[in-house]
């Protein structure tokens, strides 16, 4: 008897996996006679062999990976029940082709069972990858805005899926959607704004959680929330302000957290006409030395800055460890300067002006036509 042809065994080009395993499945079943009650039964404990297999595999797999929480792990654990349940009824879909009592129904309802499990499973693999990305790198801090995205994407294929396989007529809903649409549109213009905003942020990385942010020398307080349309802020009046990332993108924001914590600060210290510079130096960097807010690297220094009107003009610059230290370390610095400074007899003088009369020895002379008794009013 001659070998079937590959010709014969492969599918066409032209027809579906699916279909002609369908159709192979139907000749086999026909070949028996009435022996097709004994095809499904190989068919239906052949699929549950296999869904059985998968989960073998599935535990097998995961128990060698040990406790370590990768996305691999996670993704193949929200799988594993989803690709059991479709072997499954991948076999009751066949048997009841076989028996050739496969409705439009029967199939509308297999596939919506898969859509759902599928579009759980998708879901929950996107939380995990968001969650994963928001426990490392501190640059994805604007990662839940992407998992409410991806959510919604895929909610939106799982529909079209399930329109596809109810073969419902949707042209008379895409006429309303789209009506609606541009209602929408026209009425969400600000919403829309702040969402493109907050993508535009997260790409530029601006800020991220806990950094300290001034914008526009208006108001400087800690990130506590990045959201997708807006981003609340704790000002150093504890008091919390939820700003819209859309003006976040359009205005200045000055990040005093980037791109390390610490932050140098820039002190005017000013001592008398007169003073030995050097004791001043000396007796500044004494107090940061003492300033437990003050870094020791990079190293505080004091600058001679320039000669003032009144006084000589230094600066100190000096590193703490937060941008929120600042008012507490200038605080604390000033006070022990100005310790240091009364302990050792040096002035700091306050704005002051000298004014100096020079006399004429020619004088002034004045006739009686300049001074005189009469009021203005009662010249001519």
């Amino acid at each position: 008897m001659p070998s079937p042809s590959a010709e014969t065994v492969s599918p066409p080009l032209e027809v579906s996996p699916l279909e002609w395993l369908e159709s192979s499945l139907l000749e086999f079943a026909g070949s028996l006679g009435d022996g097709a009650w004994l095809s499904v039964a190989l068919i239906l404990l052949g699929s549950v062999l296999l869904a059985r297999f998968v989960q073998w595999a599935s535990r097998r797999y995961l128990g060698s990976r040990g406790e370590e929480e990768t996305f691999g792990r996670a993704a193949f654990t929200e799988v594993h029940t989803p690709l059991a349940i479709t072997v499954a009824l991948l076999g009751v879909y066949f048997s009841l082709a076989v028996l050739d009592l496969l409705e439009s129904v029967v199939v509308g309802l297999i596939g919506t069972v898969l859509v759902v499990l599928w579009a759980r499973a998708s879901i929950r693999i996107g939380r995990h990858w968001i969650e994963m990305l928001q426990e490392g790198e501190a640059t994805y801090e604007f990662a839940p805005m992407f998992g409410n995205l991806w959510t919604i994407v895929v909610a939106i294929s799982s529909v079209l899926l399930l329109v596809s396989i109810w073969d419902l007529e949707v042209t008379p809903f895409l006429a309303s959607a789209g009506v609606i649409g541009i209602v929408i549109g026209f009425a969400a213009q600000d919403a829309i704004g702040n969402l493109i905003g907050g993508v535009a942020l997260y790409f530029d990385n601006t800020y991220k959680l806990g950094d300290v942010i001034r914008v526009e020398d208006d108001m400087r307080g800690t990130v506590t929330d990045v959201g997708i349309r807006s981003t609340t802020v704790l000002t150093e009046d504890n008091l919390l302000v939820t700003v819209p990332n859309a003006m976040l993108n359009s205005t200045q924001v000055v990040n005093e957290s980037a791109p390390q914590r610490h932050m140098r600060l820039r002190i005017p210290i000013t001592a008398a006409y007169g003073t030995d510079y050097e004791l001043v130096e000396e007796l500044v960097l004494e107090v940061c030395e003492e300033c437990p807010l003050v870094l020791d690297s990079p190293s505080p220094k004091l600058l001679f800055k320039e000669f003032g009107d009144s006084a000589l003009v230094f600066e100190l610059r000096v590193y703490i460890n937060h941008p929120l230290v600042e008012k507490r370390a200038i605080d604390r610095i000033n006070r022990g300067v100005y310790d240091a400074f009364e302990d050792a007899g040096i002035t700091i003088p306050f704005p002051q002006r000298e004014l100096s009369f020079l006399e004429d020895d020619v004088g002034y002379e004045f006739d009686e036509r300049t001074v005189t008794d009469e009021s203005p009013a009662d010249r001519d």
